[in-house]
């Protein structure tokens, strides 16, 4: 996932928050969230 502020790579957390991936932006901080599409 890319940081919409800043441009660049973020980098996501190991652990799920709430069957959500997590992705923090290493330059601005910036958090966002990729929900888990479970298989059918």
């Amino acid at each position: 996932m890319i940081c919409s502020k800043c441009r660049i790579k973020m980098k996501e957390q190991k652990r799920s928050f709430h069957k959500r991936r997590k992705w923090v932006c290493p330059r601005c901080g910036k958090v966002r969230f990729q929900e888990i599409k479970e298989k059918k």
